[in-house]
Order: structure tokens, then sequence, then C-alpha cells
């Protein structure tokens, strides 16, 4: 089998765990948001999740004006973006054993927590939204939060991609640039693409603001791929016939339904509701409200939509 990532399977192994990869990490972003408000005595109460503007953990507040508190910065504004660092810098450092499968899920959902949650994320909350809250705390330029993020999201690309270099060396000739240049487009470049073209089909507008902090992640990306030596790796990592339909299997569970929850309704962001809302809720008023059926809690009148 060849190796190195560039082998036919590994490259459609590849695909299918970027895939769920980049899925859950746009799943665990709001999700930090959620649990963090409700470790300090919120309410996790749902989720909404569109790919076109700003996604929200759904909770009913501690308190009102909880927005504007010390403890808000750290638990309803910050989460998003910490998970997205956590996520960048823990993943890549992760032994992969002796699966490629393993190391390839790693790497991506490291490379997904930079480009989403630091160069897609941001923008779509600029007006109104997570990078908006974090601007009136700080009193600075969303502008300056935005563009900061996307330096933090280029650095921490680089191990992702010098540690898929690495496996070149296993290649005669080892990681000249040019296999570098195809390691990226085919491992990396493609599954970015793939996320724009989702959000294409999918959602009702494009948020183009969004377009070039998403870009500007790439192309550091790219220029880490074709500048910085991969490491040596510590021993060869075969995939197997099995790992592949795991990734396929991972692949439809998680995708497939997690696109339906992205779209629209009506034009408009769904939101999944599991607890019923107070008066202190952030579910605004053009997220249409979805009860999941598992939810014992019923709506009791509109919410009163905060920050």
């Amino acid at each position: 089998m060849a190796r190195g990532f560039l082998g036919l399977p590994q490259v459609l192994t590849s695909w299918l765990v970027a895939a769920s990869a980049w899925v859950l990490v746009w799943w665990a972003l709001p999700m930090a948001q959620g649990l963090a408000t409700a470790a300090v005595g919120g309410q996790f109460i749902g989720v909404s999740l569109p790919t076109w503007t700003q996604p929200w953990a759904l909770v009913n507040e501690p308190s009102v004006g909880f927005a504007a508190t010390r403890t808000a910065l750290w638990a309803y504004w910050l989460p998003p973006f910490l998970m997205a660092v956590f996520l960048a810098l823990l993943l890549p450092q992760l032994p992969p054993g002796p699966s490629l499968a393993r190391q390839l899920f790693f790497h991506h959902g490291a490379f997904a927590a930079a480009c989403l949650g630091l160069g897609w994320l941001p923008t779509l909350g600029l007006e109104d939204g997570l990078l908006a809250g974090l601007s009136r705390f700080f009193k600075q330029d969303p502008q300056l939060w935005r563009w900061g993020m996307v330096l933090l999201g280029g650095v921490l690309v680089r191990p992702v991609v010098t540690g898929l270099g690495s496996t070149l060396w296993h290649l005669p000739g080892g990681p000249t640039a040019g296999r570098r240049l195809l390691l990226w487009g085919l491992h990396l470049g493609v599954p970015a693409g793939l996320w724009l073209l989702a959000v294409l089909a999918f959602a009702p507008r494009f948020p183009a603001a969004s377009l070039p902090p998403f870009l500007g992640v790439l192309l550091v990306s790219l220029l880490w791929a074709v500048t910085a030596k991969p490491p040596h790796p510590l021993g060869r990592r075969e995939l197997s016939r099995a790992s592949l339909y795991l990734a396929l299997g991972s692949a439809l569970l998680l995708v497939a339904p997690s696109l339906v929850v992205f779209s629209p309704a009506a034009l408009q962001p769904k939101g999944y509701l599991w607890g019923g809302e107070r008066m202190t809720s952030n579910v605004r008023k053009e997220i249409v409200k979805v009860t999941l059926p598992l939810s014992p809690a019923a709506r009791r009148g509109p919410s009163a939509p905060r920050s």
C-alpha cells in the first residue's frame, strides 16, 4: 500500500475523516459556550448551528444583565474561541499509535478548529455575536479581534501541516516541496473547499465577510507546508481496510444529520431546544425554534432576546 498519505486509500480515508472532524468541531464550539454558561448557574437549553450567521448555545442566563458581567466574559463570550485554541493545540500532540486513520483524525480536528473557530466563526458575530460581545468588554475595534484570531489560527496550524508532512519521509526522496504542496492540497485544501461548497449549497446567503479570514488561515497553512521542514516520524503507520470502512460509517452517521441541523428553515437559522425558556434566554427572534421530542418542557410564551 502506498505510504506517505498520498495513496488513494489514504486520501479517501482522509476526506471521510475530515468530514467528520469538521462537523464535530462546528458542534463543539457552541457546546463549549453552553456548558460553560451552565457551570456558572445558567441553563443550557438548546443549540443553534447555522453556518452563515452566528451559531449559539441557547441558554437561560443566570441573571438579568449577565452578558455584561466579567463572569460572562469567560463563561459566555470566550468559550467557543478557547475551545478552538484548545483543540488546535492539543490534538496534534496526542499519540496516534500505529493507526494512520487516528493520526488523520487528530490533524483534521486541529485544522478544522483553527479554520472554523478562528477564521470562519469570528466574523459571523461581528455585529451581533461573540466578537461584538468581546469588543464591548474591551472597548476595542472588533476588526482587531478578527484579524488577531486569524494570526493565531495561522500559528496553530503549523504542527498540523508539518505533522502530516512527516509521513513523506517514508517515500524515496523524502518530503520534497512538490510532495508537500500536493499533500496540503489533497488533505487540507480539499476539506476546506468542501466546507465552502456546503455553505454555498445549504445556506440562504453566503457570509462573504468570513471568507477573507478563513482563506487567511488556509494561506498561512500553505506557507508552512512549503517552507517548514517536516519532522522525522517515530515509525511507520498502516491504514487498514477496517479503518476506511469505519471512516465511511462515521461520515455518513455524522455529516448527513448535521447538514439537516445546519440548514435553514424559511431562510432563517433553526434552534433546537430541549429545555424551557425564561425571560433571560438568549434565543433571538429570527431563530426558528424546534422543540425536540425528548424534551418534556413546554414553551411558555415568547422569550425576551438578550445578548
